[in-house]
C-alpha cells in the first residue's frame, strides 16, 4: 500500500467585529505611553499627551506599562458591551490582594508566554521572590521589556505599589476614573458614530473560510506573518475592534481562545461612507505618513532600488537609527512599503499599489464634496 502524507488544510476561524468600549479605552490610554516611539498616532493621543500634568503622566505610565497585564486577564477583562465606567466600578469591587496577585503572577509567567523573551539561566523567580526582592523584580521586568531598563524610577515605584495592594488598587482605580472623566468621556462620544459605522460596514462582508492571517490582511491590509504566529495558531476566534486613535498601527492580544485585533477605524474596500468623518479619518492616517521630509526621502530612495535594508537607508540618508526605525514603522504600518526579513536584517520595498490606492481614495473623497 502506498505511503500517504496528508496535508492539513489551513486553520480557518470565525470572524467578528465589535466596539468593545473597554478594549478601546485601554488601548487609547496605552497609546499615550508610545508617543515618543510611534509617529502617526491620532490627534487625540498627541494633544492629550502634551496636556497631561507630570503626575498624571507618571501614573499613566505605571498603570499602562508596569501594570497593564491586569487588564488582559480573564478575571478582569469585561464583556464586549460593558462601558468603561462600569468596568472601573468592577475593578473597584475586586479584592486588592487578588488584583495585585493577578499582576505579579502574570509578570512571572511572561517569559514562558513570549518566545522573544530570553530565558534566564536557572529557575524563573516566583511571585514571592519578586515581591520580596526589588532588584530581582526590576531585573526580571527589564528582561521582559528591554525598554524598561531605561526607566528604573518607574520600576522602583511600581514595586512599592505591588507591596501595598490597597494603595495599588486605589491608584489604578482613581487614575482610570480621572482619565475617563477628564479626557476620554467626551472623546468617546465624539468618535462613537464613526466606530459604529466601521463595525456595521465590516459586518456586511462575508469573511468565512479565511485563515487568521488572511482575515487580518483582508480587514486591515497588513501582513502580520512572523509577528503573531504563535498566538494566531492558538486562536479559535478573531474579534476586530476599530480604534479612532491607533493610526496605521495594529494592537493585538489573546484572551482565552479569542484574539482581539485593534485597528484604525476604516471602511472595507469599495464601501460607501454614510458620513465623511470615517473617510477623513482614514485619509488622514495615509496622508500623515507623507507629511515628513525623511519619510518622503525614504520613499524616493525605494523608487530607485528594488529593495533596501534598514542599514542601507540609514547610511544613505545619514539619519540616526532610532529616527529611521520610527519612520519605517509608520510607512510599513500605513502600507506604503513592504517589509521582509533577510537573515537578521529587515529590508523594505515600495508598495506602489498602496500609493495608487491612496490617490484613488483622495480623488473619491474630494469628488463627493
Amino acid at each position: 500500500m502506498p505511503e500517504t502524507n496528508p496535508i492539513l488544510a489551513p486553520q480557518v476561524v470565525p470572524i467578528s467585529f465589535g466596539l468593545e468600549p473597554v478594549v478601546n479605552a485601554l488601548e487609547s490610554l496605552s497609546l499615550l505611553t508610545h508617543v515618543e516611539a510611534l509617529s502617526g498616532l491620532g490627534e487625540w493621543v498627541l494633544h492629550t499627551s502634551a496636556d497631561l500634568p507630570d503626575e498624571v503622566r507618571r501614573h499613566n505610565d505605571l498603570v499602562m506599562i508596569a501594570f497593564d497585564m491586569l487588564f488582559y486577564h480573564e478575571s478582569t477583562l469585561a464583556s464586549q458591551s460593558v462601558t468603561f465606567p462600569d468596568y472601573i466600578d468592577l475593578l473597584s469591587r475586586q479584592d486588592a490582594t487578588a488584583l495585585r496577585d493577578t499582576i505579579i503572577n502574570r509578570v512571572v509567567e511572561l517569559p514562558g508566554h513570549h518566545p522573544d523573551i530570553p530565558k534566564p539561566e536557572g529557575d524563573l523567580p516566583t511571585a514571592d521572590d519578586l515581591l520580596s526582592d526589588r532588584d530581582r523584580y526590576m531585573a526580571h521586568m527589564a528582561m521582559c521589556w528591554r525598554e524598561l531598563s531605561e526607566l528604573p524610577e518607574l520600576l522602583v515605584e511600581a514595586h512599592r505599589y505591588l507591596t501595598d495592594p490597597p494603595a495599588l488598587k486605589g491608584m489604578i482605580v482613581s487614575h482610570l476614573r480621572h482619565m475617563w472623566t477628564q479626557y476620554l468621556a467626551d472623546e468617546w462620544e465624539r468618535v462613537l458614530p464613526m466606530l459604529e459605522e466601521s463595525v456595521a460596514a465590516f459586518e456586511t462582508i462575508d469573511y468565512s473560510g479565511l485563515t487568521p492571517l488572511e482575515a487580518i490582511r483582508a480587514v486591515t491590509g497588513r501582513d502580520v506573518r512572523g509577528i503573531w504566529d504563535e498566538k494566531l495558531a492558538q486562536s479559535q476566534h478573531l474579534t476586530f475592534v476599530p480604534s479612532a486613535h491607533i493610526g496605521p498601527y495594529l494592537g493585538g492580544f489573546k484572551l482565552g481562545s479569542t484574539m482581539r485585533i485593534v485597528f484604525g477605524a476604516r471602511l472595507p474596500r469599495g464601501a460607501q461612507a454614510m458620513s465623511s468623518a470615517l473617510s477623513r479619518s482614514e485619509l488622514l492616517v495615509r496622508l500623515n505618513a507623507l507629511t515628513d521630509e525623511t519619510r518622503l526621502r525614504i520613499l524616493e530612495l525605494l523608487t530607485k532600488h528594488e529593495e533596501l535594508c534598514a542599514q542601507d537607508i540609514i547610511e544613505r540618508l545619514d539619519v540616526s537609527q532610532s529616527s529611521v526605525s520610527r519612520h519605517l514603522s509608520q510607512l510599513s504600518a500605513t502600507g506604503y512599503i513592504t517589509e521582509r526579513r533577510r537573515e537578521v536584517a529587515k529590508c523594505y520595498s515600495l508598495n506602489t499599489d498602496r500609493v495608487v490606492d491612496t490617490l484613488r481614495a483622495l480623488t473619491n473623497f474630494l469628488s463627493r464634496q
